[in-house]
């Protein structure tokens, strides 16, 4: 955990770089980020209240002197999460200063032919009359939340396989920086629910008109919405603020809770699983995502573990069988 604290204050100091170099950085656009951060406080602190009953949670497990052992690893993933997740926010603000917005009409194009000529939203409207919706709100915001800024806390805690602690270190990195900047700055994209405020036209006319009825209106996730477009086109920069569509950090961090989840225990493969199943469906259903931004997402992460795997599978291999060889040589010499 400390390689994670200093790798975050690396990204934030490169963060902070990327943010002066790509736009106008003045006294104002720093004095409403202040204030849009603290309007937004009441998001983080629910997440931050789920990542503190965990924390107690473990405690009780574990017993309060394991806590107190491992205070020094807790402390280290506390503040590389808060430095990190803070800089991720105002760099994901930065996008489109880097590269504006283009990809939304070839994405929301393929997605339509991947799904047989119907948007995806669609379906997922559809289904929700047979799905108590408004029930899986939360697993959107709060519950992605723990997961988002707690796995690592939870994992500095819980966890003592060297092993597993790197590959879920990777993992992150590769969730919130190969997919969440380096993709999408590349592929720069607001998703349906922006689509027609950024393009113009009626595209998605059809999906505003669903979104602004009951249960989705009024919601925790619809305030969000509005939060994040008023940041967008005011040019504002703040914690928790910043649009990009492609490819989904939801589901790249779904997939990689969930992965975690089945590696610690057969019984939590299947509640790992149904949470990748909600954050896509959500992710659809309310207008953030199309839905190959969640397929993409998925395949990467579960390609990136694999590949993980087994690196450090032959790693292993080679080093027992070079120490197997050196103890050999020990006993012929000697």
């Amino acid at each position: 955990m400390k390689l994670f604290f200093r790798l975050s204050l690396f990204y934030m100091a490169i963060s902070v770089a990327v943010i002066v170099l790509a736009r106008h950085v003045d006294f104002k656009l720093i004095e409403d980020a202040g204030i849009a951060t603290l309007a937004f406080a009441s998001v983080m602190t629910n997440a931050g209240i789920w990542v503190f009953s965990a924390i107690a949670v473990l405690s009780l497990i574990k017993g309060r002197r394991y806590l107190i052992a491992n205070l020094g690893l807790l402390t280290y993933a506390v503040l590389g999460s808060v430095f990190f997740h803070t800089a991720y926010s105002f760099l994901k603000s930065t996008i489109p200063f880097i590269v504006p917005f283009y990809a939304d009409p070839k994405l929301a194009a393929f997605d339509r032919w991947l799904h047989g000529g119907t948007d995806p939203w669609v379906l997922t409207h559809l289904w929700a009359q047979f799905l108590p919706v408004e029930k899986l709100f939360p697993a959107y915001l709060s519950i992605w939340s723990l997961s988002a800024a707690g796995l690592l806390v939870i994992i500095a805690l819980a966890d003592s396989n060297q092993q597993r602690i790197a590959r879920y270190l990777i993992l992150f990195f590769a969730c919130w920086v190969l997919l969440g900047n380096l993709m999408a700055v590349a592929v720069s994209s607001v998703g349906p629910v922006y689509y027609d405020a950024l393009l113009g036209g009626n595209r998605f006319a059809a999906l505003t008109a669903a979104l602004s009825e009951p249960p989705f209106f009024g919601s925790a996730i619809s305030k969000t919405q509005g939060y994040l477009w008023k940041g967008y086109s005011g040019s504002g920069m703040a914690l928790g603020s910043g649009i990009s569509a492609f490819p989904s950090v939801h589901l790249a961090v779904a997939t990689t809770t969930a992965l975690y989840m089945a590696e610690r225990s057969r019984w939590l493969i299947l509640p790992g699983v149904l949470f990748v199943a909600v954050i896509l469906y959500l992710s659809v259903y309310t207008g953030y995502h199309y839905a190959i931004d969640g397929y993409f997402s998925i395949l990467v992460i579960v390609g990136f573990w694999v590949l993980v795997m087994r690196v450090q599978k032959t790693t292993e291999h080679w080093g027992r069988d070079g120490f197997r060889a050196q103890a050999r040589v020990s006993m012929v010499n000697s």
